[in-house]
């Protein structure tokens, strides 16, 4: 798992490479193998990254991608940017430094100011390292330009726009969905070692299914509470699908021990974000245990065919129209609510991730299917309909295709857990109720961030008496 992490500085200073190698000392699990320097007049641009080579215009290209993915090497114009996948570009040459992200949204890239320095980095952490807290994100599909001497200009090169409702049949609409979904895996090499995020739902089983045709060694990792939803689920669905099946148990103890890695790894202490990255963040562990070197994950299709039961409400009460809206709004901003917090959870282990759900061509051919096929309140079930449909077009046993799920931090039972490791773990309260000591859950968590340093983070009770073992252990880690 590599990363970026660079600065451009113009009338350089001493502080240039002590700023450096404070950005690249907070994430040491990104594995930096290129480093490079650029200089243009007064100016110094430093990055550290993966894939580097000189383009034939001469400027310095850095591409920090999954290694085990085809990427084609090559960036002619905006055009090709648009076709590329899972990426964060960094090209430096005469004009100055621009910062690309592909459409996709499954890399990040972030950026923040100092006076007469520009910082960038794969993580947020590594700007706050250099005192730098207001954080910009770099939106999917944009280009980013810093001029040697100038002011930094903002550019789209790739937008997803609304599709409209495709005119092929219902059959014709399959069959195109599985021909992009199949082109979607091809993207993965075949000698690779991945392991994919199960819950034996089928979101995940369709992504095991494919990897298992595809790589030539694939595992199932799940992690869950005992007697969790998961657990069993994952259990059957696994010897359906026929693939040797890792699980790790979320428990009070090991939960605990986990909050900071996991604050620090998705730089977030809200509750549904940590609740969520729990389980990613201890599969992605044994994954990379078990000598994986790709995480696959099953993330996109509850926005992109309408998997939740708000998605029912909307249709029932507002029309396809609305519905149609919602999920577009959603998919626009998954790689916000979703897939930055995943992709970090997963790399916190040194392991690359991979989205095939949300291949550009996947998602604009999965947004112009009719949500009359997608969702209805009179089916069982009621969401996701065509989708699993086209899981057991694409081998998912009937039983897995059409079984209901909850979201992942209830099926794995992660929210449960964590409310029952915040129980054992702060004084006072085991006596009070369980509905009562919910409530303090999020207060937890930001006592936790605050005491190892995630920035902005508001401490709404101080006086809350936490075990601060697995902080100190963190902190000396660290």
């Amino acid at each position: 798992m590599a990363g970026i992490a660079g600065l451009l500085i113009r009338n350089t200073s001493n502080d240039l490479e002590i700023m450096f190698q404070k950005m690249l000392g907070v994430s040491r699990h990104r594995r930096y193998e290129s480093y490079n320097t650029v200089k243009h007049n007064n100016s110094h641009c430093v990055i550290a990254g993966a894939h580097s080579f000189q383009s034939p215009d001469g400027d310095l290209v850095v591409i920090d991608r999954n290694q085990d993915l085809v990427f084609p090497h090559w960036i002619k114009d905006d055009a090709s940017i648009s076709k590329l996948f899972g990426a964060i570009i960094v090209i430096v040459g005469d004009k100055g430094l621009s910062l690309i992200r592909t459409p996709d949204g499954t890399r990040a890239l972030y950026y923040g100011f100092k006076p007469s320095c520009l910082a960038f980095a794969t993580e947020r952490k590594n700007l706050w390292s250099v005192g730098i807290t207001d954080v910009q994100s770099l939106q999917p599909g944009m280009v980013v330009t810093q001029p040697w001497d100038g002011v930094i200009f903002h550019k789209r090169v790739a937008t997803l726009e609304e599709p409209q409702k495709t005119s092929a049949t219902h059959q014709e609409t399959l069959k195109f969905l599985r021909r992009i979904l199949s082109a979607s895996f091809e993207r993965i090499r075949e000698d690779t070692s991945c392991a994919i995020l199960f819950s034996g739902g089928v979101d995940s089983s369709l992504v095991a299914t494919l990897a298992s045709n595809r790589c030539n060694s694939s595992i199932l990792v799940t992690s869950c509470s005992e007697g969790a939803h998961d657990d069993s689920a994952a259990i059957e669905a696994a010897e359906q699908i026929g693939l040797p099946l890792h699980t790790v148990e979320l428990n009070s103890l090991v939960i605990w021990e986990t909050l900071p890695e996991v604050i620090y790894a998705i730089e977030t202490s809200r509750q549904m974000d940590v609740e969520i990255a729990l389980p990613f963040y201890l599969a992605s562990k044994r994954a990379m245990e078990e000598g994986c070197t790709t995480v696959i994950s099953g993330q996109g299709p509850d926005e992109l065919f309408g998997g939740y039961a708000r998605h029912v409400q909307t249709f029932t009460k507002k029309g396809a129209d609305a519905l149609n809206l919602q999920l577009f709004q959603e998919v626009s901003i998954t790689h916000k609510t979703n897939i930055e917090r995943d992709e970090r959870a997963i790399a916190a282990h040194g392991v690359e991730s991979f989205f095939p759900y949300l291949d550009w061509n996947f998602v604009r051919a999965s947004l112009s299917v009719p949500v009359e096929w997608k969702v209805s309140p009179y089916r069982s079930p009621q969401r996701k309909i065509i989708f699993r449909e086209l899981a057991q077009l694409m081998g998912v046993p009937s039983k897995i295709a059409q079984a209901p799920k909850s979201a992942t931090q209830y099926s794995s039972g992660s929210s449960k857990a964590l409310l029952d490791s915040v129980l054992h773990h702060v004084d006072g309260l085991k006596e009070t109720s369980r509905k009562k000591a919910s409530q303090q859950v999020q207060d937890v968590l930001d006592e936790i961030a605050y005491q190892i340093g995630i920035p902005n983070v508001k401490r709404k009770n101080e006086q809350l008496k936490l075990d601060m073992e697995s902080v100190s252990r963190f902190l000396e880690r660290h």
